[in-house]
């Protein structure tokens, strides 16, 4: 994570918040600003209602001279003619009132804010009132001494700008130490990305929370452990096939070669050359079964699915090792089930109890059993076929099915075979969308169960 992100975003943030400042002071300001006003209206009112009150029955000196005494604003009281008659303050410069000021009275009260045409000193808030007095009528002017929102303006802006001041300091220290405390994880995974890259998957990322940070750190582990798999399985199946193909060409290339030099007399020719034909034959199906796992996995065969009895396809393909059977005095058990009808790619399901029944065949005791179980339920059929003999250990039972591998038993066993025949079920069975496991007691007996939809769904069918 390069630090212009860190700093941009930071930038970016900062700018928002000041923003943010900015406007918030200005709504603050003008909804003061216009309550100070209100206020002071308000109180200029009730002023002015209390003096005209007591005009009514009381002396105007008496009247200014009791509001300056409860009353915050100055209060100038004229007459009809409008000469002043008393004031609170002395905060007129005339003492008569312009013919212009009169005409504007009323008894509702006139507010404004300047000199009141020449009246008043300076420019200040007031009410204007024409009153009924003791004898006659007049005017009164409630003012306040200064113009208290000008007074407050200035001191509100200092105000809001301190506190947004201290606020945007503190956003500033909260919001690195956020930051830092997000990217930091950002940069973990970024520094292990470039290391799962290069193929360095023994250091992973540290998850520290639950949070959509945490999910794509425990995401990147997991696609780190996928591909340190899919690694070992490729160094795997590179030194599995190097090792299968060394073997036959090994063979081949040593009885050529002593055809060819004269070390194999011409009489056993034959004998060697049979060897050969033999060796060529297993890379043969070593390499064609490599092809078919490869188009299996990627989904390049297509399913050819129709409906078939899976209890007779059984039965076909266990009379192809009819002899091999014999031999041994394997008795075989379960095909006199019912018909089991499927809708599957019968040749390639034929293929998967092909490769599972020779292999039963292969490792059944001398006298023993191979035994055929037929299971039907909720849409999905099972096929379990056991034999008897030595069976698997627990520590041989997770890689059965991994490309290449044989157990100790088979490999004094099986002289033919290149080790990809579950690999190959494995894959045909994921490829109909079922299931394939292993059960085994050491001694007694190994039995492999396929599991399959017994129709085909739309999305199957057009795979």
């Amino acid at each position: 994570m390069h630090n212009s992100i860190v700093s941009d975003y930071f930038k970016l943030c900062i700018a928002v918040i000041a923003a943010a400042l900015l406007c918030m002071a200005a709504v603050i300001s003008a909804f003061s600003l216009r309550s100070t006003r209100q206020q002071t209206r308000i109180l200029l009112e009730r002023t002015a209602r209390a003096a005209s009150a007591a005009l009514i029955d009381e002396d105007p000196v008496d009247v200014v001279y009791e509001a300056s005494i409860w009353s915050e604003p100055d209060i100038i009281i004229y007459d009809g003619e409008g000469n002043a008659l008393a004031s609170s303050e002395a905060s007129f410069s005339y003492t008569r009132l312009s013919s212009f000021a009169c005409r504007l009275a009323t008894y509702d009260g006139y507010w404004a804010i300047d000199d009141l045409d020449g009246s008043l000193k300076t420019a200040q808030e007031y009410i204007f009132y024409k009153v009924d007095m003791k004898r006659s009528h007049g005017y009164m002017v409630v003012t306040m001494p200064a113009n208290i929102s000008a007074d407050f303006a200035p001191k509100l802006v200092i105000l809001t700008t301190v506190v947004a001041a201290v606020f945007l300091l503190t956003a500033v220290f909260l919001l690195r130490y956020s930051i830092r405390r997000i990217v930091r994880p950002v940069q973990d995974m970024t520094m292990a990305a470039q290391r799962f890259g290069s193929g360095d998957f023994s250091e992973k990322v540290n998850v520290t929370d639950h949070s959509e940070m945490g999910f794509l750190a425990s995401t990147l582990n997991d696609m780190a452990q996928s591909l340190s798999e899919i690694e070992d399985e490729r160094k795997g199946f590179v030194s599995n096939v190097s090792h299968e193909l060394k073997t036959p060409m090994t063979t081949i290339g040593g009885f050529v070669d002593g055809i060819l030099d004269g070390t194999i007399p011409p009489d056993e020719h034959k004998y060697y050359l049979t060897i050969v034909s033999e060796e060529i034959q297993r890379l043969s199906r070593l390499v064609r079964s490599m092809l078919n796992i490869s188009k299996y996995e990627s989904g390049e065969i297509k399913l050819q699915r129709y409906r078939f009895d899976l209890t007779s396809l059984t039965q076909k393909t266990v009379l192809l090792f009819e002899k091999r059977i014999d031999a041994k005095y394997v008795d075989v058990l379960g095909l006199d089930e019912d018909p089991h009808f499927i809708e599957a790619d019968m040749d390639l399901i034929q293929q998967v109890i092909y490769n599972l029944t020779e292999n039963a065949v292969k490792f059944v005791n001398k006298d023993g059993y191979i035994q055929y179980t037929f299971t039907e339920s909720e849409g999905m059929i099972s096929l379990a076929i056991r034999n008897s003999g030595e069976g698997l250990k627990k520590n041989e039972m997770s890689r059965v099915f991994d490309r290449f591998y044989k157990t100790d038993e088979s490999r004094g066993k099986d002289k033919t075979g290149v080790g990809l025949g579950l690999s190959i079920v494995r894959s045909i069975v994921k490829l109909h969308n079922g299931s394939v496991l292993v059960r085994s007691r050491e001694g007694e007996y190994t039995e492999f169960e396929i599991t399959i939809p017994v129709s085909g769904s739309e999305e199957q069918n057009g795979r």
